[in-house]
C-alpha cells in the first residue's frame, strides 16, 4: 500500500503461481527458472486479496506465474474494514502523524480517524504476519495490486543469499521517502521504506511485530517507523521484483486518512 507522494526528507521542516526494475539496472533478457532457486526453496508466499476482487487475484496469478513459475501463490482473504472491522486490540481507530512531521516537513502534527480501508488493510498485514509467525522459513507477502517484474526471480534469490544474519524483512521494491544507501549486490538499506506492495519477512521479524500491537498508524507508516527506529533488520530491493499495477492513488481500495495533515 503507498500512500503519499515520494518527497525529499528534511530533518525537520487456492494454490497458484509471481520482476521494469530500477530503471538504472535492467536485466536484458533476464531467463524465467522454472524451479526456484536453492536460497528460495523454503519460501511460501500468500496474497492479500479481498474476496470482491477476483479481477486482482485473476492478474497477479498471470503475473507470477510469468516471472516466477516455481512459486506457489495461496490467496490470503483481506480484510474488509467496513464490513468486519479489526478490534482495537490490533489496530487504533485514530492515529497521530506527530512522529511524521518531526520527520517529513510536509506533515502537520494532528489526530486523525483511519479510514476503514486503512484498519482493513492493517489487519489483513497482521494476518499475513500470523502465519509467518509460525513458519520457520521467511513468507513472502504480496498484495493483490503487485506486478511481478522481469528481475523477480533473479533480485529474489540474491537477496536472500547476501542477506546477513538476523535480517528480519526484505522489501520487494526500492521505493523510499528517504534516501537509502548501497548495502549489498542487490540489497538497499532504507530510511523511510515507502510501500507494503510486496515483502519477505522472517518468523521472528513477525512475532516482533505482533508483540508490538495494537498498530497504531497505517502499515506502512507503521512498519517504515519501526525499521527506522531499529526494531527490526531491514532492506529493500534493487533492481525492483515487483510494483503496484498502478501509480500512487490510482484504482486504490484503501483511502489515505493522512491527507487531511498535509500541508
Amino acid at each position: 500500500m503507498v500512500r503519499t507522494a515520494s518527497k525529499q526528507t528534511t530533518s525537520k521542516g487456492k494454490a497458484m503461481k509471481i520482476v521494469p526494475s530500477d530503471s538504472r539496472k535492467k536485466l536484458s533478457k533476464v531467463s524465467v527458472p522454472k524451479l526456484a532457486p536453492a536460497s528460495l526453496r523454503d519460501i511460501s508466499s500468500v496474497v492479500i486479496n479481498l474476496d470482491r476482487r477476483v479481477d486482482r487475484w485473476v492478474k497477479i496469478q498471470k503475473s507470477v506465474a510469468k516471472q516466477a513459475p516455481w512459486l506457489q501463490l495461496k490467496r490470503l482473504p483481506a480484510v474488509d474494514g467496513a464490513a468486519a472491522p479489526p478490534p482495537v486490540s490490533e489496530v487504533t481507530k485514530k492515529w497521530s502523524t506527530a512522529r511524521l512531521s518531526d520527520k517529513f516537513f510536509w506533515y502537520k502534527p494532528m489526530t486523525v480517524r483511519m479510514a476503514p480501508g486503512e484498519r482493513g488493510c492493517c489487519a489483513s498485514h497482521i494476518a499475513a504476519w500470523k502465519v509467518a509467525a509460525k513458519r520457520r522459513a521467511p513468507l513472502l507477502v504480496l498484495e493483490d495490486d503487485a506486478v511481478a517484474l522481469p528481475p523477480f526471480t533473479a533480485s529474489l534469490a540474491q537477496a536472500v543469499a547476501e542477506a546477513p544474519s538476523g535480517t528480519g524483512m526484505i522489501f520487494l521494491s526500492s521505493k523510499d521517502r528517504g534516501t537509502r544507501k548501497t548495502a549489498g549486490k542487490v540489497l538497499m538499506e532504507p530510511e523511510f521504506v515507502w510501500t507494503t506492495v510486496g515483502y519477505l519477512i522472517w518468523p521472528a521479524a513477525a512475532r516482533t511485530f505482533l508483540r508490538m500491537l495494537p498498530m497504531d498508524m497505517p502499515v506502512d507508516n507503521f512498519l517504515a517507523w519501526h525499521i527506522c527506529h531499529g526494531k527490526i533488520l531491514a532492506y529493500s530491493l534493487r533492481p525492483a521484483a515487483v510494483r503496484q499495477a498502478n501509480t500512487w492513488n490510482v484504482g486504490s481500495d484503501v483511502p489515505h486518512s493522512d491527507d487531511v495533515a498535509h500541508w
